[in-house]
């Protein structure tokens, strides 16, 4: 009776060791690093100097959710485009596209001093996270639609293939 026992008692903490391990990686943390947080432009992941730009990416999910994009020192001038008295926040969405690599597009609109739309603005790219979790490696294609174009079905007007930025998380220290 004894040795039934002592079996079934080894027996059970060798599935339970087996079985843990399995069940952690199933909820997601093999999958890699999350996107959600909140992420500072810097120039580069060196010295980790801000540019100027912030995204908090959001979700319920390790794999999909929307980003909130601010870019307070943009100069749409620089692009030859009207230069907007205002422009909107970015706002958008990003998804795993495996490992720590994201697809991401957000849009924003800006508006002359009369609040009259001059453009849609739209940023499309990847994203790859570093094995740290704590610095990423972004593509962006920046694609513009003056009034009368619809982002939703149009081809933009005009676009630009953006170099390669860096961006660090924020954490409490």
């Amino acid at each position: 009776m004894k040795t039934t026992i002592f079996r079934f008692v080894v027996s059970s903490i060798l599935v339970l060791g087996l079985a843990i391990p399995g069940a952690a990686f199933a909820g997601g943390a093999g999958k890699g690093c999350q996107l959600q947080g909140t992420w500072y432009g810097v120039a580069d992941l060196d010295d980790k100097m801000p540019t100027g730009w912030v995204v908090t990416a959001m979700g319920q999910s390790a794999n999909h959710g929307v980003n909130v994009f601010e870019y307070k020192t943009f100069n749409s001038a620089l692009f030859g485009l009207p230069d907007a008295h205002d422009m909107s926040a970015d706002r958008g969405v990003w998804k795993r596209l495996g490992g720590n690599r994201f697809a991401y597009s957000f849009m924003a609109v800006a508006v002359d001093e009369g609040n009259n739309v001059l453009y849609h603005a739209r940023v499309s790219g990847e994203t790859t996270l570093s094995s740290d979790c704590m610095s990423e490696e972004i593509t962006a294609l920046l694609e513009v639609f003056f009034p009368g174009k619809s982002p939703f079905v149009d081809e933009p007007d005009q676009s630009w293939q953006l170099p390669v930025h860096y961006g660090y998380r924020y954490t409490l220290d």
